[in-house]
């Protein structure tokens, strides 16, 4: 990135998913996260500006500091999975639910600076996000996995330059496992071959791998992962050309 002097990136995994809405979730993050920064003017060429070094916007795991108390609320969000389904943990603070009562942590997605995060499902960096990475992982040698890594350069630990995250949560891009043998679905966890499982698409509703076949042929419909499961804030199918992504507000 650096080499070729791009602005921006973003990295994925190869078995990253995502939800059907994820541009329409995108523009949303793109305006909590102008909201928090209190950004005046945003650029068309750079939606999502450049004076930040890291968006979280795919993992297991995010928090903010346990005292932040701006972040940016998307309450009533349909692509927002129960927390029973979920494979991820920290997010909003005791004292944002105490606060906020009203913002259900089970349909409420949250967006709000990281000081926390693990695995690395989908990121996006900029050029000096790039420079400040590179030289705790490559010069001062930081010899850790690099997702807890980076979660000690989002909070600054060990006297470490602190370096600008931004996450939701839950997060926007998970990850997909084909339905058979779990031995499969990771080549740094240790399972045993026996043990199977379904298809899992971690921490969405409307999977794109799970509709992949309904999409590449062109219909509309897609279903949500738990259809049959009842919630008042999201729908066991949506029409993707007649969906609406709700927007969010600021609380400080």
């Amino acid at each position: 990135m650096i080499n070729n002097d791009y602005s921006t990136a973003l990295i994925l995994e190869d078995d990253a998913d995502w939800d059907v809405s994820l541009k329409p979730q995108l523009r949303e993050f793109a305006r909590g996260l102008h909201a928090l920064k209190g950004t005046d003017q945003v650029s068309k060429e750079a939606p999502y500006g450049t004076d930040w070094d890291l968006l979280w916007i795919g993992g297991c795991a995010s928090g903010p500091s346990a005292n932040e108390t701006s972040f940016y609320a998307i309450p009533m969000d349909p692509t927002v999975p129960k927390s029973h389904h979920r494979s991820t943990w920290g997010g909003p603070t005791e004292k944002w639910k105490e606060k906020y009562p009203e913002l259900a942590e089970d349909s409420t997605r949250f967006i709000y600076r990281a000081e926390m995060g693990c695995c690395m499902f989908g990121y996006a960096v900029t050029r000096k996000g790039a420079q400040n990475i590179l030289s705790a992982l490559s010069v001062d040698h930081l010899d850790k996995p690099v997702d807890n890594a980076l979660s000690d350069l989002c909070a600054g630990l060990y006297g470490r330059r602190k370096v600008e995250c931004w996450a939701p949560f839950p997060n926007l891009i998970g990850t997909h496992r084909k339905a058979g043998s779990a031995f499969r679905d990771s080549d740094i966890e240790k399972t045993n071959m026996a043990d199977f499982h379904e298809e899992q698409a971690w921490n969405m509703v409307y999977s794109t791998r799970r509709n992949i076949q309904r999409l590449v042929a062109g219909e509309d419909t897609v279903f949500s992962q738990w259809k049959d499961e009842d919630v008042s804030w999201s729908s066991p199918k949506i029409n993707r050309k007649d969906f609406v992504y709700p927007g969010g507000h600021l609380f400080n």
